[in-house]
């Protein structure tokens, strides 16, 4: 049966190679927990509410204890009746019935809260540090993993996961501890009766592992089917404009279904071990049932024990066939919610919270590169993918250094690298003098700000989007930011001002005010050095101007890098390097690198013409 599921899930792929691709790359994109580190990062989050938790298990241990006292006030009933007992006598016994049932209800259910809160505190510390993990990566590194799966962790993983904590968690505690409470009375009952467990409890064991060991590698699958399912959605809604642009609605479509049933299909093979792990569980089911029978006749006429304690060990026996089929079935529920915690585990433990390496503050606006270069991961051979060759660079505070080169040159790589958004494989970068290696984490990031050609506009009012950059700007500064950038007007056109809504759901900004509202965010933050990541890349739009007296006007002041998608940008800068695969194979002035007559002189004379 597994192989045939096997087959339905590689034909379901086989329809699909960018579904079957996207799958298997998705596996290996954010980092995977291993079991042992779940489990310590758990007991970790435990020990810190450890009260919370002790009380919890004795609440549930005191439910335990009262529930287990009914089967004994069965078999003194039961006593009473055979021996002509009163009614007198067998009416305190319903009342002591009734008052450890009410008692083990209550305890029960204040124990099932109290696990739920417990449980639902641990997920939401965890679930924001899941955000802020991912939110401490790269760009480059979650560009690569794709925005999918960082979602799904916080989004998909997490609903998993609560559910279990609400609902199956506190079960699963609860059953747990009756199994325990009710084999010590068994015990206290009489010893003998352990005797009965002996053939049936391995068998459910055996069930149980048998049916666990192979749930779990498809449930693992399956919360990697819907990453990359989630991740397919994504790319598929951003890219809207593109995929009417290009009527290729069926082909995403398609390609989304594609991955929906590879998940589907993982779901499948799971429901199809339950069916035979049901069929198992009915061996030792039904010999419970036997041993139950076999064992009240033997205390009875053998063992020369009253019938009502033939009676209360057939319900202890009883009682423990149902929690232990639930255990394993709930068991199937928390090895689904492990899968995602392992994936939530792997993005906490693995990727190191942003802290200051050091102490080390900027001075001043320079920058400085001594050695610096970077690869992005390794080829099929092994070999590094080297992106920029060893370079040593120093941009003096308050000039202007514009990159030139075409795409896939590496300029995009130093950019990230100057303005310290992305930790260079070998190397030392200093900001003012600072190692980031070695320098305050905030202090760091006041002292240089990127803008690329991807502008994010926040959920919000624009004031509020605005003060992003700088909580504590009264209105007038807001406006003289809007106004450095020649945004101002219509900013007040807009509907209510600076507190019309914006972004999602809200006012829609063109790119072209979009990117002047990420310029007018860097001149309220007012950093010493500034990136400019082909952040006016659109300037062939009929604002092209306007972007163009903005970046200037921001820029000015400032040490200012330039990735420039117009040589008109160039021309204006300090200095320009020229950069092909990766190394700087010119560098000097615009009339220097004109007048030499290499590469960038080709690129001006085509530019000019």
């Amino acid at each position: 049966m597994s192989v045939q599921l096997d087959r339905e899930l590689d034909e379901i792929l086989s329809a699909d190679a960018t579904a079957q691709r996207q799958l298997d790359q998705h596996a290996a994109l954010l980092p995977i927990a291993d079991g042992r580190t779940t489990s310590h990062h758990l007991l970790g989050e435990l020990r810190r509410r450890w009260l919370h938790a002790v009380a919890t298990v004795l609440t549930m241990a005191a439910s335990a204890a009262c529930t287990a006292m009914l089967p004994r006030l069965i078999g003194r009933s039961v006593d009473t009746v055979v021996a002509g007992g009163s009614a007198r006598e067998l009416w305190m016994i319903a009342v002591w019935t009734v008052v450890y049932g009410v008692l083990g209800a209550a305890l029960g259910a204040l124990g099932f809260a109290l696990v739920s809160a417990l449980g639902q505190r641990i997920l939401a510390g965890m679930r924001e540090e899941v955000i802020d993990r991912a939110l401490d990566l790269p760009a480059q590194t979650l560009e690569r993993s794709g925005i999918g799966d960082a979602l799904s962790r916080v989004a998909d993983d997490v609903d998993v996961t609560a559910r279990a904590v609400n609902n199956i968690v506190p079960f699963l505690v609860q059953t747990v501890i009756m199994v325990v409470v009710t084999l010590a009375s068994m015990i206290l009952l009489s010893p003998w009766l352990l005797l009965v467990l002996v053939p049936v409890l391995p068998m459910y064991a055996v069930a149980g592992r048998w049916y666990l060991r192979r749930t779990g590698p498809i449930y693992r699958t399956e919360r990697v089917a819907m990453g990359a399912r989630a991740q397919g959605l994504l790319s598929a809604i951003h890219g809207t404009p593109t995929v009417h642009a290009y009527g290729i609605e069926r082909r995403e479509t398609e390609h989304v279904a594609v991955l929906s049933q590879a998940a589907a299909a993982l779901g499948w093979r799971v429901m199809r071990l339950v069916v035979r792990v049901c069929l198992i569980l009915a061996i030792p089911e039904n010999l419970a049932l036997v041993l139950v029978l076999l064992a009240g006749y033997l205390l009875v006429n053998v063992a020369d024990q009253p019938v009502g304690t033939a009676a209360a060990a057939g319900v202890y026996l009883l009682s423990l066939m149902w929690p232990m089929l639930m255990v394993i079935f709930s068991l199937d529920d928390v090895q689904s919610a492990a899968a995602s915690l392992t994936r939530m585990v792997g993005v906490i433990r693995s990727i190191p919270t942003a802290t200051s390496p050091g102490s080390l503050v900027p001075v001043d606006g320079s920058l400085r590169l001594e050695g610096v270069s970077h690869a992005y991961g390794t080829r099929a051979d092994g070999s590094e993918h080297v992106v920029l060759q060893p370079l040593d660079l120093h941009v003096p505070e308050g000039s202007t250094l514009a990159l030139v080169g075409a795409s896939g040159a590496g300029k995009s790589t130093l950019a990230s690298i100057l303005a310290g958004t992305l930790t260079p494989r070998h190397g030392r970068v200093l900001h003012g003098g600072a190692d980031l290696t070695r320098g305050d984490l905030e202090a760091l990031r006041a002292n240089a700000s990127i803008v690329n050609q991807d502008v994010h506009v926040f959920r919000g009012t624009l004031a509020e989007d605005l003060r992003l950059a700088r909580p504590d700007a009264t209105e007038d500064e807001l406006l003289a930011a809007l106004d450095l950038v020649g945004a101002r007007g219509w900013a007040q056109r807009l509907p209510k001002g600076l507190e019309t809504e914006v972004g999602e759901k809200g006012e829609r900004l063109t790119a072209e005010q979009s990117q002047q509202l990420a310029l007018a965010r860097i001149a309220l933050q007012d950093p010493r050095v500034l990136v400019l990541d082909e952040a006016t890349a659109d300037e062939g739009s009929a604002g092209a101007r306007t972007l163009e007296r903005a970046a200037l006007a921001v820029s000015a002041g400032r040490t200012t890098v330039i990735v420039a998608h117009r040589l008109s940008q160039a021309r204006q800068a300090d200095r320009i390097l020229v950069m092909e695969q990766g190394r700087v194979v010119e560098d000097g002035s615009h009339e220097e690198l004109v007048a030499r007559g290499g590469s960038y002189a080709r690129l001006w004379s085509a530019w000019e013409g």
